[in-house]
């Protein structure tokens, strides 16, 4: 009779530690799933499935190097304004040098735009991989501190 109150204590204990357990993994379940949800908010493509997101990433990246060779070409083939003699000519030259240098200057905004696009989908799927997906998220969440 003794050995089984002894027993009866020891698995009385063991289910009072698997209770405290399970009630600190559900509320540190609750707190990171919120944190969680607050970084989603933030991030510009949570909505984006993995292989959505890895597709896009490819599409920008062909652009944004379609874009760096249109770039590079018409920064080689720069021209400089001409020491025009006459007014008109002069402001003809330095209209032509302003055009070209506009059209320079917006292609290396699309090169630098498309770059930081691929630069947030790059985050994104790295703050997937932080987080894990399926039962790894689920688990992470229930014991990360």
């Amino acid at each position: 009779m003794h050995t089984r109150r002894i027993e009866g204590k020891a698995v009385a204990g063991l289910v009072a530690l698997l209770a405290i357990l399970v009630a600190a993994g559900g509320g540190n379940y609750v707190r990171n799933l919120q944190a969680d949800e607050a970084s989603e908010s933030q991030r510009p493509f949570h909505r984006y499935e993995r292989d959505d997101l890895t597709s896009l990433r490819e599409a920008y990246e062909a652009e944004a190097a379609s874009l760096q060779s249109r770039y590079d070409a018409a920064k080689a083939s720069r021209t400089r304004a001409g020491n025009a003699a006459m007014m008109d000519e002069a402001v003809a030259d330095f209209e032509r040098v302003r055009a070209q240098s506009d059209g320079l200057r917006e292609l290396g905004a699309q090169v630098a735009e498309r770059e930081a696009r691929i630069r947030e989908i790059d985050a994104e799927l790295a703050a997937r991989n932080a987080i894990g997906e399926g039962w790894e998220a689920h688990l992470r969440r229930m014991t990360r501190i």
